[in-house]
């Protein structure tokens, strides 16, 4: 069963189980994307979760009851849970059901998990398993104090390295936003969140376009807060990024698209990253990204073989490191070809189902006691 589907990589697994003939569910939110989604696939889903934040007992004891119910019908054998408020419901709500379901829980930020004695409960008699997708949050887990370290494994997160390809055709991007076959042409994929660095990335591509004025730029954002979008094309504006140097494509489907159409992608992010979706994406695309050094963006990026690493917040760092690509495109080419043989080799999403079955069959042989 896959408990909260709203981040991308759950979203991914549950595609992969299902295509190997895993019976899934997915316990969400109501009218979230996820449960589209997933119904799109042919999963089942159960959209009438709460998954409060904070001390809110009706809406735990509801979702633990309801988890109880699904687990019963459906005979649950596992229940995976992805974010942190879901963990509780996971952990305790099988806790209600003969025989208990073994509970996988993932982390994927680096946040730090407080030490505290029901954080302990939770981890060394609740948790089969803690799945960490990068090696910064795997190693922070492991040495926690009180923490069992053999309760914490490393799933690197994988790609869709067909989908996400050289071969992928991006001229109809190029054609699109009227950018001329060789004009040098960077681009940023994030969310619309400040973590992700956006004034940064406009503050150092109108560096870049001052020493080279014939680059172009595409930025590939979503709007999650409403407004932020028009917010963020007056900043970039106001930074010295005009019409005819930087488009905003909004949030779009066809982003391998938009990643073959670039020489070189910015991956700005001023926090955060317990794994980097865009940063594999790009890599698997034959693209180098030019990354800030946080969480495990120089784990995946590594510094002037596939890629290049800049210190946070250092528009200029960035700006230099971009125009060093841009008045070099040989070596662009080169670290993406290279990034594309790493991912390949360590971040296929095909390797990442395959470990994270062998986690399930093993917990299913060795289930925790309640």
């Amino acid at each position: 069963m896959g408990m909260g589907g709203r981040c991308a990589t759950a979203l991914r697994q549950i595609r992969l189980l299902s295509a190997r003939g895993h019976k899934i569910i997915l316990g969400c939110l109501k009218n979230s994307a996820a449960a589209e989604k997933c119904r799109a696939m042919g999963v089942t889903v159960c959209d009438d979760f709460r998954f409060r934040r904070g001390f809110r007992p009706l809406a735990f004891r509801h979702d633990c009851a309801l988890l109880k119910k699904i687990c019963r019908e459906h005979k649950v054998d596992i229940v995976h849970a992805h974010l942190s408020q879901e963990s509780w419901v996971a952990c305790l709500g099988t806790t209600l059901c003969v025989p208990r379901p073994v509970v996988i829980r993932s982390r994927g930020v680096v946040v730090p998990v407080k030490p505290h004695a029901f954080n302990r409960w939770q981890h060394n008699s609740l948790t089969s398993m803690v799945v960490a997708p990068s090696n910064v949050i795997y190693e922070k887990l492991r040495d926690l104090p009180g923490f069992d370290a053999n309760r914490v494994t490393l799933i690197e997160d994988g790609v869709d390295t067909e989908r996400f390809s050289p071969q992928t055709d991006g001229s109809t991007i190029r054609a699109e936003f009227k950018i001329p076959d060789g004009v040098p042409l960077i681009v940023m994929v994030a969310r619309l969140e400040r973590v992700k660095g956006h004034e940064i990335f406009f503050k150092a591509l109108a560096k870049v376009a001052a020493a080279s004025p014939d680059i172009r730029a595409l930025c590939a954002c979503d709007e999650r807060t409403p407004g932020e979008f028009d917010k963020t094309v007056r900043l970039a504006r106001e930074l010295g990024c005009g019409e005819n140097l930087l488009s905003f494509t909004g949030m779009r489907g066809d982003v391998e698209k938009i990643l073959a159409a670039a020489d070189m992608v910015a991956l700005p992010s001023l926090g955060s990253e317990g794994s980097t979706r865009v940063g594999l994406e790009a890599g698997a695309s034959g693209k180098p990204v030019v990354a800030s050094s946080v969480g495990c963006l120089p784990e995946v990026i590594i510094d002037g073989k596939t890629g290049l690493i800049v210190p946070p917040a250092d528009p200029d760092a960035l700006a230099a490191a971009l125009s060093s690509l841009i008045n070099d495109l040989a070596r662009a080419k080169a670290l993406g070809a290279a990034a594309r043989a790493r991912v390949v080799e360590l971040y296929d999403e095909k390797r990442m189902i395959e470990r994270l079955e062998k986690i399930y069959t093993d917990s299913l042989n060795t289930p925790v006691d309640a």
